[in-house]
């Protein structure tokens, strides 16, 4: 850009403010204790710091799109963080809650016909069993109840009402966190319940629940999330659990083993979409094969179809990848079999075991116990967490940091070099006469009419796409189906 000088000395004091305003920001070297953890991240973070006070300033901040300050954002978090997750993601009543109750050997989340998860809640170890709860503040409270109307959640709506949530909404809102330690594991139970349950007002307006576990098989840093369902009819909600998707380590995806339907495509689709390009930390987990009529025979038949359509492109682009990591389970199966000595015919329990083994052609429990315990693959699962995710899993978040820094950096530098480019138009037209500036407004209108006319055509693309993807959805549906046939 060629040099020039300022005739207005209004002009020349705002650029050294804006310059003076610059430099502080570069040289300022403060560091949040909350990066300390790794050198790596310490570097990166700072730098992320900078750039996105420099993007904050008056004159640049209009500039730049509300998804890159997001994008900076999740990569900041990620990085004061350093805990591993592991998300449990899915549709409403998938198995989510049950598969985590086998995975920490105790049925700390609710599995309640009615659903329970509406707010993250996570999972760690912790040097006393606790629970961490955090609240909404009244204006991410106010988006939701906005969201609830907007989809018309009669159902949601109707239970607010039921429980007086408006007399309530006051005490919950914006409210400090708080903390309660649990002797008992029951104690434990009760209390994430009270924050919890759907039967409860105050789950309402309850951000987050964290469950601190003494007894905890995974290392300290793993963290396991419970999400509320990807179909949540509230879509701030289920949005949550999409944002959450891109900063997780790693995703389970429950999906019912008897119903992969176009939906579920599209939900396995959606977590795929939101794994900046990462498939391999996508495992695909079909929950409730013990509910299948003949569950062996039933799933053999069922994965092949659903190894055709992971294969492809929007989701795993490989067959390898995808027999890697999709695992059926039957996590209440496993959790009835773990409890089944201390089970009697008074127990509901009991039945429900009874009814589940008669699937297998099976009359004696004890003698098939070990084969049981086999086909509920939960043991195989915690393998695989344990062996591909758990082992090297202060490596794989290194990488995750690094990777998502070179993303966020490559973003930044694209978007800086067009507003450097269209400032430097900006400046040059400016110094010209007349008509150049009309001529540069005729290139602008030209410009504004292609990109009318890009949209159009990526409209137009975008509804051929939705049609080929219900017509597949309906061809997988039909195929699905004639498995029971």
């Amino acid at each position: 850009m060629a040099d020039f000088k300022f005739t207005n000395e209004e002009a020349r004091k705002e650029y050294e403010e804006k310059l003076n305003a610059l430099k502080k920001i570069v040289e300022d070297n403060s560091v949040d204790s909350a990066y300390l953890w790794d050198a790596t991240v310490q570097k990166y973070a700072a730098k992320m710091e900078k750039v996105k006070k420099i993007l904050q300033m008056e004159g640049i901040n209009e500039l730049i799109t509300a998804k890159m300050f997001k994008d900076i954002d999740t990569f900041l978090h990620r990085c004061k963080d350093a805990e591993f997750h592991i998300a449990l993601v899915g549709a409403i009543k998938a198995g989510k809650s049950t598969l985590i109750n086998a995975l920490l050997g105790y049925e700390y989340a609710s599995t309640k016909v009615t659903p329970e998860t509406a707010s993250l809640t996570k999972f760690k170890k912790g040097t006393t069993n606790y629970v961490k709860v955090s609240f909404y503040s009244e204006q991410e409270w106010n988006a939701l109840w906005k969201s609830a109307n907007d989809a018309k959640a009669t159902v949601f709506l109707e239970e607010y009402a039921q429980l007086n949530g408006d007399s309530e909404k006051a005490n919950w809102l914006g409210q400090q966190e708080k903390f309660s330690e649990c002797d008992t594991k029951k104690e434990l139970v009760d209390e994430i319940m009270k924050w919890t349950s759907s039967k409860s007002v105050c789950h309402y307006f309850v951000k987050e629940v964290e469950v601190g576990l003494k007894e905890f098989d995974l290392p300290e840093g793993v963290v396991l999330v419970d999400t509320p369902g990807l179909d949540d009819v509230v879509e701030y909600r289920s949005n949550i659990t999409r944002d959450y998707i891109d900063r997780a380590n790693a995703v389970l995806v429950c999906v019912k083993s008897d119903a992969l339907t176009g939906q579920e495509m599209a939900t396995i689709y959606s977590v795929f979409a939101n794994t900046r390009y990462n498939p391999g930390k996508v495992y695909i987990i079909a929950t409730q094969v013990d509910t299948l009529n003949r569950p062996k025979e039933n799933w053999a038949e069922q994965q092949k179809e659903w190894l055709k359509y992971l294969k492809g492109n929007g989701a795993y682009a490989s067959l390898e990848l995808a027999q890697k990591n999709l695992v059926p389970v039957s996590a209440y199966l496993y959790t009835l079999l773990k409890q089944y000595n201390d089970l009697n015919e008074e127990d509901d329990k009991y039945w429900d075991l009874d009814s589940i083994v008669r699937k297998f052609r099976i009359r004696d429990i004890n003698e098939n116990y070990k084969g049981l315990l086999d086909f509920t693959h939960i043991e195989l699962l915690k393998s695989k967490i344990q062996r591909e995710i758990i082992q090297d899993y202060k490596k794989l978040l290194l990488d995750d940091i690094t990777g998502s820094y070179e993303l966020c950096k490559e973003s930044i530098k694209e978007t800086m070099e067009k507003v450097r480019k269209a400032q430097e138009e900006i400046i040059s037209t400016s110094q010209g006469g007349i008509e150049e500036i009309k001529k540069k407004q005729e290139e602008y209108n030209a410009k504004y009419q292609e990109a009318e006319q890009d949209k159009k055509e990526l409209d137009n693309l975008i509804k051929t796409l939705k049609t080929a993807t219900s017509k597949r959805a309906d061809e997988l549906e039909t195929a699905i189906k004639s498995l029971a046939k």
